[in-house]
């Protein structure tokens, strides 16, 4: 038996507390390890729940066309319809599968907030409903007794709260969307439509006129000696005797008329399936109206009349014909409707 020497035996003391310490760092880093695991088992199942979301996020908006994708729509499509109830279903049965729930259930927020933004009130309050639903029953099979209520209660606070947030500063933009398209398209002084709402109407009802038949006439009017009324009485008499012709005109006009300002003192009527002549009628009808109208200082009508068949197809055409009947009304003498073929001239 060979005798040990001291040198060995501190050799063999090293290499054991070298073992020691290498044992107890692969016992250390091994827990780790499998706390790394289990959070990944955890955080995969809620990755994989973000990630159907985005996914069906995703279909939605490849759905969509260009200009849809930056405007705030009152009514959805039937893909967007489906992205809620689908979403809800995919957390409720990941929610089921992973181990421990942790906050998987949180993710029921991320189709809510897809239905609130896009989705009518009503359909909100249904998906609402189901996702709860789904919540609840969900919690009731797969989690333990203990955490059941209170991670219900967590999940309906933050679901319900947030849905109801997004509700809310939806409604607060589609009326803000709808003030500025009122504040686009009409007069604020007479509430009429304005230059280039009547342009686009114009332009909208001749295609239709191209596609079914038809006609469609045109009447153009201002107030005879305007800046006199402005210089002589004052802007709020002028502001009185705009207000007053607009107020006429649309009481005059039919329900498939469109009323106009198109200039300072000038407006104009797209008249559908109308000939010259029901546009002469209603110019008469129209001057009849200002004249009783009441004003506190009376004005007067100059009024040009043309139709499709008679000026041309095109919206410039048809708006150059009532333009140059006006003027022909303004060198007859004002208080005049004249009409754009035989630039006929009636007093008022």
């Amino acid at each position: 038996m060979l005798k040990k020497t001291p040198a060995d035996i501190d050799a063999l003391k090293t290499i054991d507390d070298k073992l020691r310490w290498l044992s107890a760092w692969t016992i250390h880093h091994a827990n780790h390890i499998r706390e790394f695991a289990d959070g990944l088992k955890v955080g995969g199942h809620q990755a994989s729940c973000a990630s159907m979301t985005a996914i069906m996020a995703a279909l939605y908006f490849h759905a969509l066309g260009p200009n849809d994708r930056v405007a705030v729509k009152p009514h959805a499509g039937p893909v967007l319809h489906a992205i809620p109830p689908a979403g809800i279903l995919t957390v409720a049965v990941v929610t089921a599968l992973c181990e421990p729930v942790g906050l998987t259930p949180a993710f029921f927020l991320w189709p809510m907030l897809v239905a609130a933004y896009f989705l009518p009130p009503c359909e909100v309050v249904v998906d609402l409903a189901l996702a709860l639903a789904a919540c609840a029953l969900t919690l009731w099979l797969f989690v333990e007794p203990g955490l059941r209520i209170a991670m219900f209660v967590g999940t309906t606070a933050i679901v319900g709260v947030a849905t109801a947030v997004v509700v809310a500063l939806r409604a607060e933009v589609l009326a803000l969307v709808e003030r500025l398209r009122e504040q686009a398209t009409l007069d604020a002084l007479t509430g009429a439509a304005n230059r280039w709402e009547f342009e686009r109407r114009l332009l909208e009802e001749l295609q239709r006129v191209d596609r079914t038949g038809g006609n469609c006439a045109l009447v153009v009017f201002d107030i005879d000696h305007f800046k006199r009324v402005n210089d002589s009485f004052g802007h709020a008499a002028g502001d009185e005797a705009l207000r007053a012709i607009a107020r006429e005109a649309r009481a005059a006009k039919r329900r498939t008329d469109f009323f106009a300002r198109i200039g300072g003192e000038e407006f104009a009527l797209i008249l559908p399936d109308t000939d010259a002549d029901g546009a002469f009628v209603m110019a008469e009808a129209l001057q009849r109206a200002v004249a009783a109208a009441g004003l506190t200082h009376p004005v007067t009508l100059s009024v040009g009349v043309t139709d499709r068949a008679t000026s041309g197809a095109a919206a410039t055409d048809l708006l150059a014909g009532a333009d140059a009947a006006l003027y022909a009304a303004k060198r007859q003498g004002r208080d005049r409707i004249a009409r754009a073929a035989a630039a006929r001239v009636a007093a008022a």
